[in-house]
């Protein structure tokens, strides 16, 4: 005859906890009337949260009204603290982690300059520090590396303030659309050709900055495949994506092709916007699962 762990009396029928393996008569067979530990993993539909149910141990003896259960969030997939949140919520978006090298990138621009004063950049002079980070017609085969470098340098506040909130806010919706790798691949070969095609156009020693290209090119991928996503215009005026894409292309296109040129890259904002175009009606006609873009296998080695 089975006798119960606690009390030691002699059942006929005893009792098996499944949580601890113990055995036990019907007065002590319950988790919470003996020294035992209830651990019961439940993991509900939401992706990365697993809910972990403990019921404490209790000494014989002690009286319990109820059961007395706690609940603890296990950091099983599920970010918990500063470090989670930055590996889950943004190492895992491209998008995001753009804006903090583009960021941090401009913070070391402005030490470079602090330090260097004319040196930083002279032009003509090729041996000058901005020269070795961004493009010019007399560089670029050289150095083709600033074809990329140059993508992530801006020419002051301003320009990195207007792009960096176009990537914020464009560049995840298309992340959901096309997954992170195309989306890299998109912007990185929208910025190098649009990078590229300014520099037919311009005089050979002045350099192109600016991530206004594969920003271009992004939205440009996005208005395809949403083209009739709502937004709002300096943040006041509602109309859908198509249009706002269709203004911005005809002006760059009318400044393209007028002059003067100026400071501000339009034939590299409409090189990048066509590449988006272009790569948009590639992934709509393919699908997602298919759709390369030209220079995806070439930029494939450098992501």
């Amino acid at each position: 005859m089975a006798t119960c762990d606690i009390c030691g009396k002699g059942i006929a029928l005893p009792f098996k906890c499944r949580y601890c393996g113990g055995t036990f008569c019907p007065e002590h067979r319950l988790p919470e009337n003996h020294p035992c530990t209830r651990s019961v993993e439940v993991k509900p539909s939401g992706r990365g949260r697993t809910y972990r149910h403990v019921i404490s141990k209790f000494e014989l003896g002690e009286t319990v009204p109820s059961t007395v259960i706690r609940y603890e969030i296990r950091t099983s997939g599920f970010p918990s603290g500063w470090p989670s949140f930055f590996r889950h919520f943004i190492l895992r978006r491209p998008s995001t982690v753009i804006l903090l090298v583009i960021f941090c990138a401009y913070l070391g621009q402005l030490m470079a300059q602090a330090v260097l004063d004319q040196s930083y950049y002279i032009p003509g002079d090729y041996s000058t520090f901005l020269y070795y980070l961004a493009p010019s017609r007399a560089t670029a085969i050289a150095r083709p590396w600033t074809l990329l470098t140059s993508i992530f340098l801006h020419a002051g506040f301003t320009h990195l303030l207007v792009n960096g909130i176009a990537l914020f806010f464009f560049g995840p919706m298309l992340e959901m659309r096309i997954g992170r790798k195309r989306f890299l691949h998109i912007f990185l070969g929208a910025g190098v050709l649009a990078s590229a095609a300014q520099l037919l156009v311009i005089p050979s020693d002045i350099v192109v900055l600016g991530a206004s290209g594969a920003i271009l090119g992004a939205l440009g991928t996005l208005t395809v495949l949403a083209p009739r996503l709502p937004v709002l215009l300096f943040f006041l005026i509602p109309m859908q994506l198509w249009m706002v894409t269709l203004g911005f292309g005809a002006i760059s296109a009318i400044l393209a092709f007028s002059g003067p040129l100026g400071s501000i890259a339009h034939t590299a904002h409409l090189s990048g916007l066509v590449v988006g175009l272009a790569y948009g009606y590639k992934a709509r006609r393919e699908g997602r699962k298919s759709a390369f873009t030209p220079f995806g296998s070439f930029l494939c080695p450098l992501l």
